[in-house]
């Protein structure tokens, strides 16, 4: 049977989810879950529209949505934001390996478009790594399907 293309994607992105969790990495699918980092963002701005006597930079550090999002202050989430909103689709995660936060790209291919050149350009002037998270999937899998018959 031949695996579809997409098939092959849900394959990259859960081969890569297993390997940041067994770096014991913070990571986040961008495919699945930006609209957390965005409904984090507007949280955060609700509260701070309510209580302005407190800092943005103390509702971002200490918001549970932290661990979503990753960042550790309000520049830095505006930033992340005005991001997302415009190359979100081109990544598949976030991840944040202890050191450093990264955007990934998870393909079977080192060739890059143009379009991702110019996305990974722009996330790198805002100080984040970039990475390409490379996996082969066969074009076509094997299988067999057996008849188990139940006792009569």
């Amino acid at each position: 049977m031949k695996i579809e293309p997409e098939d092959k994607q849900a394959i990259f992105e859960i081969v890569a989810a297993r390997y940041f969790t067994t770096q014991n990495w913070k990571w986040l699918n961008l495919r699945k879950d930006v609209n957390k980092i965005l409904k984090a963002y507007d949280e955060l701005n609700e509260q701070y529209a309510s209580y302005s006597y407190v800092s943005k930079d103390w509702y971002v550090e200490n918001m549970g949505s932290k661990n979503i999002h990753m960042c550790s202050t309000w520049d830095e989430l505006k930033n992340l934001v005005a991001f997302l909103n415009t190359h979100a689709s081109i990544f598949n995660f976030l991840v944040h390996t202890g050191n450093r936060k990264s955007f990934c790209i998870v393909s079977d291919s080192k060739d890059l478009n143009e379009t991702q050149a110019n996305a990974i350009k722009e996330v790198q002037k805002l100080g984040y790594n970039t990475f390409v998270f490379l996996a082969t999937v066969p074009e076509e899998i094997e299988f067999q399907l057996l008849q188990v018959r139940g006792v009569n």
